[in-house]
């Protein structure tokens, strides 16, 4: 395993903690057939419940750029748990009503893009982006950059 693989495992176990995430969770490094192109670098499946990093972008990837994955990553884990337990009459006071309404409409595959111009414009990796930068920088204060 390289020292890249071993940094997002870090930090996507890291996030989990963080977030209280079931152990459940898979993590898989994957090889690019499992993606758009090198330059979709992860996703969240959330019919599997697991999180796909791109192994071929892990390779030349800095560390800031892995770890801040990880963390926007795990982040989806936690938005769509809320929506599913939403419904099942679980309530985390995490989102409003009114926004696990639109994250859930945003995570419907048919609403999900990942185009330029609408990606950074979805809700749900707007609030991933925030927490991936917040959390970073208490993994860094915690841990040091090369912690694995």
């Amino acid at each position: 395993m390289s020292k890249n693989e071993k940094l997002v495992l870090d930090a996507t176990e890291y996030a989990r903690l963080f977030l209280n995430i079931d152990d459940g969770l898979w993590i898989l490094i994957n090889d690019i057939d499992h993606f758009e192109s090198i330059n979709h670098i992860a996703l969240y499946d959330k019919d599997n419940f697991l999180i796909r990093y791109n192994k071929e972008w892990l390779k030349t990837a800095k560390n800031e750029n892995i770890i801040k994955t990880a963390f926007h990553e795990i982040f989806h884990v936690l938005q769509h748990a809320c929506i599913v337990e939403s419904k099942l009459g679980i309530h985390h006071n995490i989102f409003t009503k009114e926004k696990l309404i639109q994250m859930e409409k945003e995570f419907m595959d048919e609403n999900y893009s990942t185009k330029v111009g609408v990606y950074e414009n979805l809700l749900i990796e707007q609030q991933a982006e925030a927490f991936a930068v917040v959390l970073y920088e208490k993994y860094i204060k915690e841990k040091g950059v090369l912690s694995v």
